[in-house]
């Protein structure tokens, strides 16, 4: 039952950060960043299934992304390394420490945001300034931190309440 539970919270997680992201934070632009739902919805999976779920969730995230917009495959292959990655470092991970959440989060968008900054120079031929890196770096990086804290404080809760409710039922 408690294998259910979660793989249904995870369902619902996928399809309300996609509504979200859709609909919502597409529309948002704070300093020429706008937030990614979908990219920490990953990390936050990550975190609290193990490196096989986290890996799946963020393939099927990251092609439907990359349907939505038509891209040529990035979300996917950024998505899926990412969900690979933290996957694998969530099995041997404490989601309780901060510092290491912030870390966590801090190379996954940096990891991003460089694949997209290669992309980007190679689909316009030309050299992009490595200060607008930096810039889009640093204000991604602190947009999604907060993010992931947030995201993580309610889907860690939501988990840690159906593995008390498992615990008390007795077989």
């Amino acid at each position: 039952m408690q294998k259910v539970l979660k793989v249904l919270y995870t369902i619902i997680l996928f399809i309300l950060s996609l509504i979200i992201q859709l609909f919502v934070f597409n529309n948002m632009d704070l300093f020429g960043v706008k937030p990614n739902i979908l990219f920490i919805s990953c990390i936050v999976v990550g975190l609290y299934t193990n490196i096989y779920s986290s890996t799946i969730y963020s393939f099927l995230l990251g092609f439907i992304v990359d349907l939505i917009y038509g891209s040529t495959g990035m979300f996917t292959i950024s998505y899926t390394a990412i969900g690979m990655l933290v996957g694998f470092i969530g099995d041997n991970y404490m989601r309780e420490n901060y510092l290491s959440i912030i870390i966590l989060t801090a190379l996954s968008v940096t990891l991003f945001e460089v694949v997209q900054y290669i992309q980007s120079m190679i689909i316009i031929s030309e050299f992009i300034s490595f200060f607008f890196l930096l810039k889009q770096l640093i204000l991604s990086i602190l947009l999604n931190v907060i993010l992931t804290f947030i995201l993580c404080f309610t889907f860690g809760k939501i988990m840690e309440y159906v593995d008390k409710k498992q615990n008390k039922i007795y077989w």
